[in-house]
């Protein structure tokens, strides 16, 4: 298979970057999502493939790691495949790279197949699996830690109101959006004096347009490790869990 359908090229742009001129991590995994869509596309099996058959594409975790934020104007090339599948879910691995080849950020995620019309998972369908497009690119290791959030530790709390614009394709909330609600509990303080090095995150259950949720963490055991929780205001229901590292 043509190795160019693993890769997507981007530059990073001045509407990417934070006032330290590094890349801002929603920014960041839009271009890691656009680069997945490509190489779905290219292998006849993206979101709007799978829509033809009342079925769609959903991320149920992702761990990523920063070694290095990618630069204002910089040039960075995103790599992704599907790493492995089994009865429901699919593993699709990242690696971010410099232009001279310098590894800058890893990411490993499971993806779940979503009937449109029940709004429910189903088992990934015999024709997906037939396609047999899963490699071994030096596959990043699968997600194993359980990450619990105890709310009773609960420290910082932030209230989000989800808008029309935070709505994709999906008809829900874009996960990307998610990541955004979970560190903004940290308040712009310390996001702006700290360096998120790792996130860990789980997508429970689908937002919607209209819904409320309160976003909750806490510091860990460790300094500079938060947990977090995004729980619906009306249900109390979590919709998020996750853990963050920063230096």
């Amino acid at each position: 298979m043509n190795d160019a359908i693993y890769y997507h090229n981007v530059q990073v742009s001045s509407k990417d970057c934070t006032k330290h001129k590094t890349i801002k991590l929603p920014n960041l995994l839009d271009h890691m999502q656009e680069a997945a869509w490509s190489n779905a596309t290219k292998l006849g099996f993206s979101t709007i493939d799978l829509m033809e058959n009342n079925i769609t594409w959903v991320m149920n975790r992702m761990r990523l790691e920063i070694l290095r934020l990618p630069e204002h104007k910089e040039e960075i090339m995103l790599e992704t495949w599907p790493a492995a599948m089994d009865k429901y879910f699919t593993k699709r691995d990242f690696r971010v790279w410099s232009k001279g080849g310098e590894l800058l950020v890893e990411a490993t995620s499971n993806w779940l197949v979503m009937d449109i019309r029940e709004r429910k998972l189903i088992a990934i369908p015999e024709y997906i699996k037939e396609a047999n497009f899963i490699v071994d690119r030096n596959n990043i290791s699968s997600i194993s830690e359980k990450v619990k959030y105890i709310p009773n530790n609960t420290e910082r709390s932030r209230g989000i109101q989800v808008s029309w614009f935070d709505i994709d394709i999906n008809d829900h909330v874009n996960n990307i959006k998610y990541y955004q609600w979970v560190l903004d509990s940290l308040g712009g303080e310390y996001l702006d004096s700290h360096d998120l090095r790792k996130i860990d995150i789980t997508f429970k259950h689908e937002g919607k347009y209209g819904d409320t949720f309160i976003s909750n963490s806490y510091q860990g055991e460790e300094s500079n490790v938060w947990m977090h929780s995004l729980d619906h205001a009306e249900t109390g229901v979590s919709h998020i869990i996750a853990k963050s590292w920063f230096d």
